[in-house]
């Protein structure tokens, strides 16, 4: 034992007014992207005792990442930002859960797990990625906090319901449907990539952790966006307000139901639990087999998914014809022995089912 709390981690911040560590223990936070920004607000809400992280990127560590990116050294480079830091997160907190998702953030989160989820951390570098984690957490009505640096500061966006204004909401309309083209960097190949640097990030981040603390804490957040500015030493709440065009704040609406499968089902298992008639659709699209155009051969069952295609996926296997592959999002298309997963099924994911007479059903793959 010793003056500074004992044999308790956690006593300093038992200690302030407000706090429930075991509200903390259970709770559960998603972190989209994980590079400099989401590794830190990763590594505080760590630290401070919650119980599970999601942590999804589909990236790996690059050497400018290294300063930038306190949980990674020099033998991360090359590996998945989301496993490495899920690693050494569950060095810093052994008590908690740091599951990595190396994937999109459609194909590596489901709605589903937004929904439970008690918190949505946005850390993304692009303006698309930014806005389809938006729309996605309209969908199920989750509470997102959304960050974005500069050289030196940066901005916080909270949105707590669907209702309440959002980052689309203060785009000119031509902008809400952009390309996943990081909006720092529109001309990679001329300007180089985004000058940013770890205090900016730190800062930024502390922000984002406190705000996500107190949402975890029941505790009130005073604004919806923050301006931080670290040269004048001013943090401005900024008033925002919904535009009625935006076409980010629409839930699900009907209740949905449950499908007794998982992500890890294959097709053939999941249409067995469906109406002959029902089509269910992927949020992603996926590859589908066409006929060779030359010998009208198909291709082999194991080729039918394959993703990435190489050039052994597009030659025809019986006369070496190249073969256009098709895409779709039915899942009906897809080869019936094909796992959800491979084809972009995330976790707990909530598919629409398009039903014969007209509108969709929900329907949510259990864990």
């Amino acid at each position: 034992m010793n003056a500074d709390g004992g044999g308790d981690r956690f006593d300093r911040q038992r200690r302030i007014s407000g706090w429930d560590q075991r509200r903390l223990e259970k709770a559960t936070v998603v972190v989209v992207g994980v590079g400099a920004l989401g590794s830190e607000v990763a590594k505080n809400l760590a630290l401070a005792g919650v119980g599970r992280l999601i942590l999804c990127d589909p990236d790996t560590v690059a050497p400018s990442n290294l300063s930038r990116m306190a949980l990674v050294g020099d033998g991360d480079v090359g590996r998945s930002k989301a496993e490495a830091v899920s690693r050494a997160l569950r060095g810093l907190h052994p008590g908690g859960r740091a599951e990595s998702r190396t994937a999109d953030l459609v194909t590596g989160v489901g709605l589903g797990e937004l929904a439970d989820a008690d918190v949505v951390l946005g850390c993304l570098d692009s303006r698309g990625a930014r806005l389809r984690l938006l729309g996605r957490c309209a969908l199920v009505d989750a509470t997102l906090i959304d960050g974005g640096t500069e050289p030196w500061g940066g901005e916080v966006r909270l949105r707590r319901t669907a209702d309440e204004p959002c980052y689309s909401c203060a785009l000119p309309a031509g902008d809400r449907s952009t390309g996943d083209q990081p909006w720092s960097c529109q001309d990679l190949a001329e300007a180089g990539p985004a000058a940013s640097s770890i205090a900016s990030t730190a800062l930024i981040a502390s922000w984002m952790s406190l705000a996500a603390l107190r949402v975890l804490l029941g505790l009130p957040v005073p604004y919806s966006l923050l301006r931080v500015d670290a040269p004048t030493g001013v943090s401005t709440p900024v008033a925002v307000r919904r535009d009625p065009d935006c076409p980010r704040h629409r839930p699900l609406g009907e209740p949905v139901g449950t499908l007794s499968v998982s992500c890890r089902a294959t097709v053939g298992e999941l249409l067995t639990l469906l109406e002959p008639d029902e089509e269910p659709l992927s949020w992603t699209e996926f590859v589908v087999t066409r006929a060779c155009p030359s010998c009208g051969h198909y291709a082999e069952k194991r080729r039918i998914n394959s993703t990435p295609l190489d050039i052994d996926d597009l030659s025809c296997h019986q006369c070496g014809c190249l073969v256009r592959p098709g895409y779709s999002q039915r899942l009906r298309m897809a080869d019936q022995d094909a796992r959800l997963d491979a084809l972009g099924i995330a976790p707990e994911e909530i598919l629409s089912v398009r039903r014969p007479e007209g509108g969709y059903a929900w329907r949510r793959l259990e864990r």
